[in-house]
């Protein structure tokens, strides 16, 4: 029996080694990941450097397709708002290209931050975005970044409930995308 102890020894040491190897290469479970995407998008110059917000969201069960759009911005134009569907190369290039009349500069739209979410529903985001539109821009109540919020939290319960993403009313663009979302999680700032 001695015989065989070493060599049974190391191949149990081999054996759990492998299985260490198998449990940090493996792929994490379907349930792990993530469903849903929402990007917030930000003019810094814009409405005379408060900032001006965008949105894009992922659509659920889609490898490749979003929906993105604006509010309340004449460099972005309609005033009125908008909104597209395309791959995620198509919103980035889109929000690279408006051009900021307002300061004669080519770039408007300089950021973006991301968050994922498990869950994500577009039709619902759309009937926001359809919603808030109808109300008509207001300043204070009514504006890019009240658009964003209500697309972002109509898409996605989880955004909805969490309370760190308090309020557009009274809140700036720049503040809300550099510090509320920041402490809600989001991914840092990347270069559109």
């Amino acid at each position: 029996m001695r015989i065989f102890a070493r060599p049974l020894a190391r191949l149990a040491v081999s054996l759990a080694g492998t299985a260490a190897l198998l449990a940090v290469a493996a792929p994490a479970p379907a349930e792990a990941a993530p469903l849903g995407r929402a990007c917030m998008f930000v003019a810094p110059k814009g409405a005379y450097g408060v900032g001006h917000a965008a949105f894009a969201i992922k659509v659920r069960g889609e490898r490749d397709h979003w929906i993105y759009g604006s509010f309340g911005s004449t460099n972005d134009a309609p005033l009125r708002g908008w909104i597209k569907g395309g791959t995620w190369g198509q919103a980035r290039g889109h929000f690279k290209k408006v051009y900021d009349r307002d300061h004669d500069s080519p770039r408007y739209y300089t950021q973006y931050r991301c968050v994922n979410t498990r869950d994500g529903n577009q039709k619902t985001a759309q009937d926001w975005y359809r919603t808030v539109k109808s109300r008509g821009y207001d300043l204070h109540t009514n504006n890019c970044l009240h658009m964003s919020m209500a697309v972002f939290k109509g898409y996605s319960s989880i955004l909805r409930k969490d309370s760190r993403l308090v309020s557009a009313t009274n809140e700036l663009p720049n503040r809300y995308f550099g510090t509320v979302l920041g402490k809600a999680g989001w991914e840092r700032a990347n270069v559109v």
